[in-house]
């Protein structure tokens, strides 16, 4: 599975331990965790403005260690210019959803831009 940087927002700010728990087992179910590179980008920028760098370096180290990170190729970029294009949807999103795609991988996220593969909702 990929998982999309909302799923890590949600594990990484969630107060409520049901909710915690949910994202703990999709993780633990999948066979190969993957997420892309965008996704470290998108955590370490979202954590450097809330939380500073410590918390963004210790977030993006925990990632790194847990999933395969996957980059963003010309293939993946060019086909993530294409959905954006096509669905009027944020760079990032759409580059994910190419990686989602050209991996062939369910992509674990609860956004609704996520319309072109199969998810995993969370």
């Amino acid at each position: 599975m990929l998982f999309d940087t909302r799923y890590f927002w949600a594990v990484f700010t969630s107060k409520d331990r049901l909710t915690t728990s949910k994202l703990r087992d999709i993780f633990v179910r999948s066979k190969s965790p993957c997420a892309s590179s965008v996704t470290i980008y998108e955590v370490s920028k979202l954590t450097l403005a809330n939380e500073g760098k410590d918390v963004a370096n210790l977030r993006v180290s925990t990632i790194k260690r847990d999933f395969e990170i996957v980059d963003v190729d010309s293939d993946v970029a060019e086909e993530g210019a294409e959905i954006s294009h096509r669905l009027r949807i944020p760079m990032a999103d759409a580059l994910i959803m190419s990686t989602s795609k050209r991996l062939r991988l369910p992509c674990v996220t609860d956004d609704p831009h996520f319309s072109e593969v199969k998810t995993v909702w969370i």
